[in-house]
């Protein structure tokens, strides 16, 4: 996604206190602007255009038409109907007639108030509390547009949601107490009443711009993304522009450059696994990273947070779709790095079969070699390659089908096979990893020998698709888990496997399911795919001793 573009829309440097230090966003005047213009202290700015006359104003936005006197005496207006188009008026805001507001959930996820779930389209009111979990997150939007995003581990309020009534403006506090907040201010640009964040230490009144405002037990910072800012503490001013920001502690500030935005271009445009590990190169002055996962263009629908020390991070999801990968790099200070973004496009459905035979690197006996896979719920049929190069250059069977189990002549020799899902609308999805076997012309009265086997072991062989090599670099493992129903309350078999195989204890004739997820190490947040079906029974051999299709086409083991 090419990035935003830098917003130009400001205003006069606003003002609000704060017990130890304060932070206060502005911009510059732009004249193709809508009128209003934002705040200033205790007054509303708003910009002349022709026509205009204080009494038109002041019954435009003030709570009475006489209220064009004060207006008159306050801006050294010399004729109250000839205003000069493109000046600066002020209006006392106490003047200015306000109604209460609500701001909207436009997102949520594992986020609460007052106890209870947020959900999209909920409407919340002055003086919400928002709490989000450890993987959560919530985005708010106000009636103008703004939007402020609460990352995980946050606890945010809204002390002040309002909207002043003949002006269409928002009149909006918000109150971190814990973690996290970005905004996108007036994105519409059409003008702000007053918009304020403010930490334990530090308050930001802005307009126009984008920031982010953190805030924890060291201190507080706010990274400044677009506009400019002024600061204070005590006596201390600063000027801070975009791609600057500030650190408050003990009443003091201090001013420092933005890291850099880590560079994404070596992350994938295609996923087909349930985790990305995706790397990049360390950024100076980085001490850490954050890395989500946006599933909008305005960067607020954020899922798969992650922070990390190393620049790297494993994202995992189970949905296909459109994708956006956030990274942004963090200094000693705390300061936030601009959003560093890549698209990407996931694509797992319907997933590669789990394979179950020919097994990897096992030897059959020439002849009929069965082939057979799990049964994958969201797929109307199959595609099944068998070659004797790794490539598939030019596969020796193609078969198309909705059977899960063939049976097909190979001669002596090394062998490749592979399969792939293909939804009922054709859709289809990742070829399974290739799985390499071997075929001997073996006499039907030779003894078998540990270097000669038939393929009957009276074992379950399931292999999926392998690790990338940064996931299992990083850690990574496959859970393995074979339950009697979809539930998998009770798994038959719950292990951990170190490669992209297991063979497992054959259960008894019914029917099974199988899945596969990433273990980073936490069993309860492993990232589990959805489970494929296999029925274990018995089936009729032939002279040769190879299994033969079953009539419904499922998969059938020897028992």
């Amino acid at each position: 996604m090419a990035k935003q573009a830098e917003a130009i829309w400001g205003g006069l440097i606003g003002r609000a206190a704060f017990v130890g230090a304060f932070v206060l966003f502005g911009g510059v005047w732009q004249l193709a602007m809508a009128q209003p213009s934002g705040a200033d202290g205790s007054d509303f700015v708003y910009r002349v255009q022709p026509g205009d006359t204080l009494i038109s104003l002041a019954e435009r936005y003030m709570d009475s038409v006489q209220g064009w006197r004060l207006l008159q005496q306050r801006n050294h207006v010399a004729d109250p109907y000839r205003l000069q188009p493109g000046s600066l008026l002020r209006i006392p805001f106490d003047r200015i007639p306000v109604v209460p507001a609500t701001a909207q959930v436009v997102f949520a996820r594992d986020a609460t108030t007052g106890g209870k779930p947020l959900q999209a389209g909920t409407k919340l009111a002055e003086d919400a509390q928002i709490d989000t979990g450890d993987k959560g997150a919530v985005t708010l939007a106000f009636d103008d547009g703004t939007r402020v995003t609460v990352p995980p581990g946050s606890h945010v309020a809204l002390s002040r949601v309002r909207a002043f009534a003949r002006a269409g403006l928002i009149d909006v506090r918000v109150h971190v107490k814990k973690g996290e907040a970005e905004s996108n201010v007036a994105p519409k640009k059409s003008g702000v009443g007053r918009y304020e964040i403010s930490t334990p230490a530090l308050v930001t009144g802005v307009r126009g711009t984008r920031f982010r405002v953190q805030a924890s037990e060291a201190g507080s910072t706010s990274s400044v993304l677009e506009g400019e800012v002024a600061t204070s503490a005590g006596r201390q001013k600063q000027a801070v522009k975009a791609g600057f920001g500030v650190v408050a502690s003990a009443g003091h500030l201090k001013r420092t450059a933005l890291p850099a935005a880590p560079r994404l271009d070596t992350i994938p445009q295609l996923v087909q696994t349930p985790c990305l590990r995706a790397t990049w190169q360390p950024v100076k002055g980085a001490v850490g990273y954050r890395a989500a996962v946006a599933r909008d263009a305005a960067l607020t629908e954020l899922t798969a947070y992650q922070s990390s020390k190393a620049p790297a991070a494993t994202l995992c999801g189970d949905e296909d779709g459109d994708y956006i990968l956030v990274v942004q790099s963090v200094d000693a200070l705390g300061l936030t790095s601009e959003s560093a973004t890549r698209p990407f496009t996931v694509r797992l459905h319907p997933e590669a079969p789990y394979t179950i035979q020919p097994a990897s690197d096992r030897t059959y006996r020439s002849g009929d070699v069965a082939f057979a896979w799990a049964m994958v719920s969201d797929a109307g049929s199959y595609d099944l390659e068998v070659s004797d190069a790794e490539t598939f250059a030019s596969p020796v069977i193609q078969q198309h089908g909705k059977d899960v189990r063939l049976v097909r002549p190979l001669t002596a020799g090394t062998w490749w096979w592979r399969v792939r899902s293909v939804a009922a609308d054709g859709k289809t999805g990742p070829w399974s990893d290739a799985q390499r076997f071997r075929v001997l012309d073996i006499p039907l009265d030779a003894a078998p020998t540990a270097a000669v086997d038939a393929g009957d072991d009276g074992k379950l062989h399931a292999h999926w698709s392998a690790l990338s090599p940064e996931l299992v670099a990083s850690g990574a493992r496959t859970r393995v888990q074979l339950a009697g129903d979809t539930s998998f309350a009770k798994p038959i078999v719950d292990i951990v496997s170190e490669g992209n195989e297991a063979t497992l204890p054959r259960p008894p004739s019914g029917v099974y399911y199988i899945r596969t997820g990433v273990d980073l190490g936490d069993a309860a947040s492993v990232v589990y795919a959805k489970p494929q079906r296999i029925d274990v029974g018995s089936f009729v051999g032939d002279s040769a001793r190879s299994p033969v299709q079953s009539g419904d086409g499922n998969l059938l083991l020897n028992d």
